[in-house]
């Protein structure tokens, strides 16, 4: 029989599951799946294998993953970071994982093709993209793929931020997309993910998780900064008692307002439920 287990987080169809589901979930066969890496600037993860399909999250470069199904272009994967589900293009994957020495910690970052900014770039890299450091030349590193990144955009994953706010107003004014996690294009658990990511933090993807695994609960008033603010499918991060920083589809940005604001217009949409949680990050 059938756990109830989120197929978000747990790979699993009528049709097949991940073999380290098996007596977990039932289906018509197991795959034991192959390792694979990202190895393009970032690729969605769709709910269908379909281009037209939702954009639940997205893979950056370097991320490490499973692969239990290619057909059609397609692959069925399982994100080793955050566990997500989803179907990604193989044209981005390869099945040879190297280990990843450090991130990005540029909001984005070209890979040239030579140490030499004026060559066109090959692609572009955003934070929190996991790379493997080969060789410095001048100001650019060399990293896996061959490509060549500026040196001062990088540093060694033991490396982290210490403040996961600070990390957040970089991304001022980007574009709110569903399921993104670039400062091309983010959602409101996308940024805080990556800004929690950033400061060595393991953060699932959704908002509804993170409310379930992220900090400690607090009383309304004891809001302070960094403290996570969350509503029905929506998430924020205070910079003090009264404002917030979130990706909304309101603005259809990253943008800054009062948490007042945030709550009323929860409230319209939803009919009257206003905040359900407020979590502290130690």
């Amino acid at each position: 029989m059938t756990e109830t287990l989120n197929p978000r987080l747990h790979p699993y169809r009528d049709d097949l599951a991940a073999e380290y589901l098996k007596g977990k979930v039932s289906a018509a066969r197991y795959s034991k799946g192959y390792p694979a890496q990202v190895i393009v600037g970032h690729s969605s993860l769709r709910r269908h294998p379909a281009a037209e399909a939702v954009q639940d999250s997205e893979l950056l470069f370097g991320e490490k993953l499973t692969a239990y199904e290619e057909k059609d272009g397609w692959a069925w994967v399982q994100n080793a970071r955050d566990s997500y589900v989803g179907y990604v293009l193989m044209a981005g994957l390869s099945r040879e994982v190297r280990a990843t020495t450090h991130r990005v910690t540029a909001l984005r970052t070209y890979v040239y093709p030579q140490p030499d900014m004026k060559t066109p770039p090959l692609d572009l890299l955003s934070m929190q993209s996991a790379v493997l450091s080969l060789r410095q030349e001048g100001r650019f590193t060399q990293i896996q793929g061959g490509g060549w990144v500026f040196t001062d955009h990088i540093v060694s994953q033991s490396e982290t931020a210490t403040d996961h706010v600070t990390v957040a107003k970089r991304f001022l004014g980007t574009p709110y997309s569903w399921g993104g996690k670039t400062s091309v294009g983010i959602d409101c658990s996308g940024l805080v993910q990556i800004s929690l990511g950033a400061c060595g933090h393991s953060v699932l993807r959704d908002t509804g998780m993170q409310e379930q695994t992220l900090g400690t609960p607090i009383n309304s008033d004891q809001v302070t900064t960094g403290d996570l603010l969350y509503w029905p499918g929506h998430v924020a991060i205070a910079l003090d008692s009264k404002t917030a920083i979130h990706a909304t589809a309101h603005s259809m940005d990253v943008t800054i307002e009062p948490i007042s604001h945030i709550t009323e217009r929860v409230e319209m949409d939803t009919g009257g439920t206003g905040m359900t949680a407020i979590k502290r990050i130690s």
